[in-house]
C-alpha cells in the first residue's frame, strides 16, 4: 500500500467516510485520485480548517518576495492585463471569468487547465491573463505551469529566460519544486516553465512524481490557484492525460475558424465533468459608425 493510500485510509477512519474506488490517471481502478482529496488526506486534516488556514496563507502570500516587477508600460508591451489599465474592458472580462471560477469552486483553490480545440491555436495568452487576474487580489497567489512540452510559450510571453523547469524536476529527484518556481515580474504570480527535456511526454504526466508535485503545489497555500497551459486537445493524447490531474478545464475556441463538430469533438475529449466553459479568442471588434443628418 502506497503512502497516499495509507493517508486516505487514515482520513477515512477519522471521518467515517466511504472512499469509493474510481478510475485513476492510468485507467486502473483504485483509491480516489482527486488531487484535493489526496492533499487533504496527506495533511491528515480530513477537512479544511477554513478561516484560520486562509488567514495564515494570506499572511504568507503578503510576504512573497517580488523584487523585480514589470511596470504598466512593460505589461502593455507584453500584452498582459493589470489592475489599473486605462482601457479596462479586457481586464474586466478576465475578472468576470475569475468570479465565475470562484463561484463554481465555492471559493476553494483549484487547478484549471486551459486548452484549445485547434492545432496552431495557442491558449497561452488566455492562461497567462487569467492567472494575472487572480493575482490582482493581494490575498491570492497564482501559479502557471507550462505543460505544452513540445511547444512551450509562457516564458517567451513573459520575456523570461529560464533554464530549469517541469521536465527537469520529473526526471531528477534531486531537483526540488522550489528550484523550478520562477518569478514572472508580476506580483504574486509564479511560473513553472516546460523544462529542458521533452522526449517522453506521456510518461511525464502519468508519473507518480507528477501527481505528488501537483498535490504539493495545491496544498502549500489554501489561496493558491494553479493554471495549466496545455497543447490543443484534439491532437494531443498528453493533454487528455492532464485533464485527470485538474479540477476544471477551459476550452479556447478561435472565433469563426472552427466548425461546431470540431468544438464538440474537443468538448467530448475533455468530458462534461471537467469542462467548465468556453472562451472565444480573436473576436473581431464591432466597428463604430458616426452618423450625420443631412438637411
Amino acid at each position: 500500500m502506497s503512502k497516499i493510500e495509507e493517508a486516505l485510509k487514515k482520513a477515512k477512519q477519522s471521518r467515517g467516510d466511504n472512499v469509493s474506488p474510481i478510475r485513476t490517471v492510468d485507467g486502473s481502478s483504485g483509491m480516489k485520485s482527486n488531487l484535493r482529496e489526496l492533499a487533504l488526506a496527506i495533511s491528515n486534516k480530513g477537512v479544511r480548517s477554513g478561516i484560520e488556514d486562509r488567514r495564515s496563507s494570506a499572511k504568507e502570500i503578503a510576504l512573497m518576495d517580488d523584487d523585480l516587477v514589470y511596470d504598466s508600460k512593460e505589461l502593455s508591451e507584453l500584452k498582459v492585463i493589470y489592475s489599473d489599465m486605462a482601457d479596462n474592458k479586457v481586464a474586466n472580462t478576465y475578472r468576470d471569468l475569475r468570479t465565475k471560477l470562484l463561484n463554481h469552486s465555492q471559493g476553494r483553490n483549484f487547478v484549471v487547465m486551459v486548452t484549445s480545440c485547434m492545432f496552431g491555436q495557442v491558449s497561452s495568452s488566455v492562461t497567462l491573463n487569467l492567472s494575472a487576474a487572480f493575482s490582482f487580489d493581494q490575498s491570492k497567489t497564482s501559479l502557471l505551469i507550462d505543460c505544452d512540452l513540445n511547444n512551450p510559450k509562457l516564458d517567451k510571453l513573459l520575456g523570461l529566460d529560464t533554464n530549469i523547469g517541469l521536465t527537469d524536476y520529473l526526471e531528477n529527484e534531486e531537483v526540488s519544486i522550489d528550484s523550478i518556481l520562477h518569478k514572472t515580474g508580476i506580483k504574486r504570480l509564479r511560473m513553472i516553465p516546460a523544462g529542458s527535456s521533452r522526449e517522453t511526454v506521456a510518461e511525464y504526466f502519468t508519473s507518480q512524481r507528477m501527481k505528488e508535485m501537483m498535490i504539493d503545489l495545491i496544498s502549500r497555500y489554501s489561496d493558491r490557484f494553479i493554471f495549466v497551459d496545455s497543447a490543443p486537445i484534439p491532437e494531443s493524447a498528453d493533454t487528455r492525460i492532464l485533464v485527470e490531474l485538474c479540477d476544471f478545464v477551459i476550452l479556447v475556441v478561435p472565433y469563426g475558424r472552427v466548425t461546431k463538430n470540431k468544438i464538440k469533438e474537443a468538448a467530448d475529449a475533455i468530458g462534461s465533468d471537467k469542462l467548465i466553459g468556453v472562451v472565444f479568442a480573436d473576436v473581431p471588434k464591432v466597428p463604430k459608425f458616426n452618423f450625420s443628418w443631412f438637411d
